[in-house]
């Protein structure tokens, strides 16, 4: 057990100094860089960041007995402001149709709602059907964005259709992890196939905050 924990604190170490670096390549994109879509990008990794240190603050925390509650409503409100960062982000600059605000409206009330009914349930009972659902929206939006610009064959250039496939990848293998995540958490599992699961979790954020921050990196060159 202990090394497969061992692990675990090395990934979420790792996601969090890849954060960090990703973070300092944002606050320099949004001084110097004109793009729109990249200092979206930029904001998004910032709020990425500050979500990693908030969590890591509140579960030492609450592992000392300082407070008591659950990191799960910070994890909501991440989720709820993601959807509307990556939403904005497809909507408002490629798909651009007031059929995908209406979407995102129910799907960040179904969020709010989640956010303030979850406890009632108990954590043990809590399945993240409201997450499930905006994570679904986002794919959906991603894969649409990309039928649109190849059936219209419009210029997409090199970096939209990187951002695309890198979001595409990481909300595919996210929706997997959730649905995973809500069978499993009333199940008798080892603490040792726990900490494997959770591992590739962080892994999953390290190889999708790398990308993102490679892309920005990238960019910043160019731009120097």
């Amino acid at each position: 057990m202990g090394i497969y924990a061992f692990i675990f604190h090395a990934f979420t170490y790792v996601n969090t100094i890849i954060l960090i670096i990703s973070c300092i390549i944002s606050i320099i994109v949004l001084r110097n860089n004109r793009s729109k879509v990249l200092k979206t990008v930029a904001y998004y990794l910032l709020i990425c960041g500050g979500s990693d240190l908030i969590t890591g603050l509140i579960v030492f925390l609450l592992k000392r007995g300082v407070i008591e509650g659950s990191s799960m409503i910070l994890m909501i409100i991440f989720r709820l402001i993601e959807l509307l960062i990556i939403g904005y982000l497809i909507n408002n600059y490629w798909l651009k149709s007031k059929l995908v605000w209406l979407l995102m409206i129910f799907s960040s009330v179904y969020l709010l709602y989640d956010l303030f009914t979850f406890q009632s349930k108990g954590i043990l009972n809590y399945e993240a059907r409201a997450q499930t659902t905006a994570t679904i929206l986002l794919v959906g939006l991603i894969v649409a964005n990309l039928l649109k610009h190849l059936k219209k064959g419009k210029e997409f250039s090199v970096n939209n259709q990187m951002l695309c496939m890198i979001f595409l990848a990481y909300f595919s293998i996210h929706l997997v992890y959730t649905v995973i995540q809500n069978f499993i958490i009333n199940q008798s599992f080892t603490n040792k196939s726990f900490v494997l699961f959770y591992s590739s979790y962080v892994l999953l954020h390290i190889v999708y905050y790398a990308a993102l921050g490679f892309i920005l990196f990238r960019n910043l060159k160019r731009h120097n």
